[in-house]
């Protein structure tokens, strides 16, 4: 099974750049809205696929795009009302991201541990003949006072 947790802060870093551009191509830059939305998605939908601590991570980096990027120019920080609601979504969309997450996991994790369908079966033999590899009847494994020719001799329990 596969690990997606362990790579939630680079997805959610790569996210952020990706959803970033897309809403520049869109007019972000006149209308901040389009930024705040598309990177408060991709703040949820890391907290529903990673762990906690590397949504919290995404939206901090998310906001630093935002402040940064969109409302800010060329990188430089902006700490103004509208920089304060885009911290308070980001807040939100890693609470409630978080949440579903941890949902989603311990839903996983509820049905793996459901018991197999035969866990506590008990082993029968199968009829049929005997494997190849048992001793005659009479012979026990070990015993090396079986006839040189037998198939089951002190040669052959070596290997």
């Amino acid at each position: 099974m596969r690990k997606t947790e362990c790579f939630g802060f680079p997805f959610g870093c790569v996210a952020v750049v990706a959803a970033a551009s897309a809403a520049g191509l869109l007019g972000s830059a006149r209308h901040h809205v389009f930024s705040l939305l598309a990177l408060g998605l991709v703040v949820l939908v890391t907290g529903v696929v990673t762990r906690a601590s590397a949504t919290a991570g995404t939206a901090v980096i998310a906001w630093g795009v935002h402040s940064g990027f969109t409302v800010g120019a060329l990188g430089a920080l902006e700490f103004t009302a509208e920089t304060g609601v885009a911290a308070v979504v980001f807040a939100a969309a890693t609470a409630i991201g978080s949440l579903a997450g941890a949902v989603r996991r311990s839903r996983e994790a509820a049905a793996s541990e459901s018991p197999h369908p035969l866990e506590g079966a008990t082993r029968t033999r199968l009829s049929g003949p005997a494997p190849a590899h048992t001793p005659p009847v009479g012979g026990h494994e070990g015993d090396h006072g079986l006839r040189e020719g037998s198939s089951w001799s002190a040669r052959t329990q070596v290997a």
